[in-house]
Order: structure tokens, then C-alpha cells, then sequence
């Protein structure tokens, strides 16, 4: 009998903590995303800050990050959001970076 009970307890337990730690996750993935977002933003400074402003042809966030990449202002070739359906988004005509649901 007592072995019943100790489990009906850890299954209450268990039932108020994981939708806790869940939204946890979440909030870390989004927190995490934002801080790529201000990397990339900062190297993008810093590169136009030293060329006058970012080469022509430039459409997309992964094209953004690989010339980035090859000039040496990002350590990373590849940025992937850490938000599940989630993709980072580089609008050139306002030369800013979101994070927006994917397609």
C-alpha cells in the first residue's frame, strides 16, 4: 500500500514539473536564438564599420553568415535556430535579422 502512494505522489510530482521545465526550454532556445541574432548583427557592424558596407548580392540569412564567415568576422559557416520551426530571416533592404516561424 505505501508503495502506491509514494508513486501516486512522484506522479503528481512529476505532473506539475515537466510542463515547468518545458516552457524552461523554450524560453532558453528563444533567449539562445536572440543572442546568435546579436552576433551576427555585430559582426555585420563591425564588417561595415571596416569595408563601408556589406557586398552586393547578399539576399539570405545563410548566404549573410557564409560571407561573413569567409572574411573571418564569424567563427561559424552555419547558423541554425535553436527553436524548433523557427528560421532566422535577413531582410537587405532593412539590413535586419529576425527570427520567424518556418515554411
Amino acid at each position: 500500500m505505501e508503495v502506491i502512494v509514494v508513486i501516486a505522489i512522484l506522479g503528481a510530482l512529476a505532473a506539475l514539473a515537466i510542463p515547468r521545465f518545458t516552457g524552461v526550454l523554450e524560453n532558453s532556445q528563444e533567449k539562445t536564438d536572440q543572442a546568435n541574432i546579436r552576433i551576427v548583427e555585430s559582426a555585420v557592424e563591425l564588417y561595415q564599420a571596416e569595408k563601408g558596407e556589406l557586398p552586393a548580392g547578399i539576399d539570405t540569412f545563410n548566404e549573410l553568415v557564409t560571407e561573413l564567415n569567409r572574411v573571418k568576422y564569424l567563427k561559424n559557416s552555419e547558423l541554425k535556430p535553436a527553436s524548433k520551426g523557427k528560421i532566422f530571416v535577413y531582410t537587405p533592404s532593412t539590413e535586419k535579422i529576425t527570427l520567424e516561424a518556418g515554411s
